[in-house]
């Protein structure tokens, strides 16, 4: 038998807010204080949520809160698209900058550990972490990405970047190997935020599923899929399934869309980049499979005796 209504009631919430909205201005602060070295070293950059919470995706399972800080006056690019016409224009008009987002990087590091002391703050491979263990200042653990801006032109007229069509991402180079991240938060968040309104509420769904699958049903298994990932399989599946009232339905419906789609088809939710194949920001099909899998099996054997006794609380 499946999964009742009354579950899904459960599991189509947000998580708590508060302490991570306090971290967040907190971790904002830091970085744009006066004695803060991004502001004497006067460069152009920006502060702002990324992932879960800022795409209001977030699970009472959520814990750190993932801020992007991005230097905007130094940026890498992707000519791809440009006509060599476009691309030599570009070059005559600019140069290499003086400041870059190494530097950045740097800036951003001290200006975390005059705020919340060294030792709450670390170098991590992607993101620098603040320990809430080791300040008093938070409540919630918060990863920090100091990184570039990355550019896609798809244009550049005469009126250069003022009149330029770019999409506009991040990038850095992690500390512990050499393949750059490439990503695009902001248009995956616009894009989130013009889906079907139960986009959203499915997300919060799966990802509760698979916290419950893994915590709390009688299984030889693990869901290993991360939030990323289902945030950008729903992403996939069409609104006429999204739509939807019945919460259980809806659950159904999308787990028998997923195992027979064609994963080759699926973007990510900035749409700047399949879901699926070998780079450091894409996703295994494996691992998809696994996720639809063992749904499916919980969906089926909810009420089995050969099941957790918790599946009735």
């Amino acid at each position: 038998m499946p999964i009742p209504e009354s579950k899904f009631n459960d599991w189509h919430g947000t998580g708590a807010d508060k302490g991570s909205a306090d971290a967040r201005d907190k971790t904002r602060r830091a970085l744009m204080s006066e004695r803060s070295p991004l502001e004497q070293a006067d460069e152009d950059y920006e502060v702002y949520l990324q992932g879960s919470y800022a795409n209001t995706t977030h699970t009472r399972g959520s814990s750190d809160v993932d801020v992007v800080a991005k230097i905007t006056s130094a940026w890498r690019s992707d000519l791809e698209e440009l006509s060599e016409e476009e691309e030599e224009r570009y070059n005559d008009d600019h140069d290499d900058a003086d400041y870059d987002h190494r530097d950045f990087y740097d800036d951003v590091l001290t200006a975390l550990r005059i705020k919340f002391g060294s030792s709450a703050v670390t170098p991590g491979n992607k993101a620098i972490k603040i320990n809430k263990e080791k300040t008093s200042l938070l409540d919630v653990d918060v990863d920090v990405v100091a990184c570039g801006e990355y550019r896609v032109y798809r244009t550049y007229p005469e009126g250069g970047d003022e009149d330029a069509e770019i999409d506009k991402g991040m990038h850095f180079m992690p500390q512990y190997d050499n393949d750059r991240v490439i990503n695009f938060p902001k248009i995956h968040r616009e894009n989130g935020r013009e889906m079907h309104s139960n986009y959203k509420e499915t997300v919060r769904i799966f990802k509760n599923a698979r916290y419950y699958y893994n915590n709390h049903f009688d299984t030889l298994w693990t869901i290993d899929a991360h939030s990323y990932g289902i945030e950008c399989l729903i992403y996939n599946v069409p609104e006429s399934i999204l739509k939807r009232t019945s919460r259980s339905d809806r659950f159904d419906e999308t787990l028998s869309y997923l195992d027979n789609a064609d994963f080759s088809t699926f973007d990510q939710v900035s749409e700047m980049e399949s879901l699926f194949g070998d780079s450091n920001t894409q996703w295994s099909t494996d691992e998809a499979d696994e996720l639809i899998t063992r749904l499916r099996e919980m969906w089926d054997d909810w009420y089995s005796k050969r099941k957790n006794a918790q599946l009735f609380h």
